[in-house]
């Protein structure tokens, strides 16, 4: 064997026992479009001590509804390939991807995942659901990088779950490359706008945008607890490998 074959091999296997050892409470899985990286840099950088997050990209084209559920289509594939890393939890990492047909959409990729690997998985938009449930949220308002298309059929989601929207604005991106470039500053003035009297939690959606360093900030301006994308799929791969840490994103790592 080569000199450049044996190092080569090393680093292969040193990278296997490297994941082993990182990953000695719990191994996510995060399947995530392939635009920009605010998912994976939040899951890797509020991760706890012992928790591993793997990732898998998917193509994704366009914020509408035909390219959220042509994205959707391909989550099958990438479940399989990253199934090879034996995570304990696979989280589909996009919430209008996994919400963009209604109602029962989240659990039918939940079972596609469970079906094509074995392995126990989730949808931020499922995820987002049992946050806003835990924060015993009612009355929530909304605030998007999305066209009003798709904001109309996350508000029916979440009406459909039992929570009353008072309020949705999207800032009408349509190119998925848009939204890592969105700064927290323009997301926080977005979501002044939205809030309403009555409202007890804000939900602040796409896991392309990244707002998690923020969520503090915003919760003792807005005086309510603050739902983001991201936040709440860690918040659920969390806990779905029994690990409760309080990792400093707000009220809902405090449940």
């Amino acid at each position: 064997m080569k000199a450049k074959d044996i190092v080569v091999n090393c680093a292969n296997q040193l990278c296997g026992v490297m994941v082993m050892y990182l990953g000695w409470r719990g191994k996510i899985g995060l399947i995530m479009p392939g635009n920009g990286t605010n998912p994976e840099c939040d899951f890797h950088r509020y991760a706890p001590e012992g928790v591993a997050v793997m990732t898998q990209r998917v193509l994704f084209e366009r914020v509408d509804p035909a390219g959220l559920s042509e994205m959707g289509s391909r989550v099958d594939v990438a479940a399989r390939l990253l199934a090879t890393g034996s995570p304990d939890v696979i989280m589909f990492g996009c919430t209008s991807g996994s919400l963009i047909k209604g109602f029962g959409y989240d659990q039918e990729l939940i079972r596609r995942i469970e079906d094509a690997t074995g392995i126990r998985a989730m949808t931020t938009s499922s995820a987002v659901i049992q946050a806003l449930k835990a924060l015993g949220a009612r009355r929530v308002v909304v605030s998007t990088p999305y066209i009003d298309e798709v904001n109309r059929i996350e508000q029916k989601f979440l009406e459909d779950n039992g929570f009353e929207v008072l309020k949705i604005k999207g800032l009408q991106n349509l190119d998925p490359n848009q939204m890592p470039h969105t700064p927290l500053s323009q997301m926080y003035h977005l979501t002044r706008e939205v809030l309403s009297p009555g409202a007890d939690t804000v939900f602040i959606s796409c896991t392309g945008l990244g707002v998690a360093h923020g969520i503090r900030m915003m919760e003792r301006d807005f005086g309510l607890p603050v739902v983001t994308s991201n936040q709440a799929s860690l918040w659920g791969a969390l806990r779905a490998v029994s690990v409760r840490d309080d990792v400093g994103l707000g009220k809902l790592f405090t449940l």
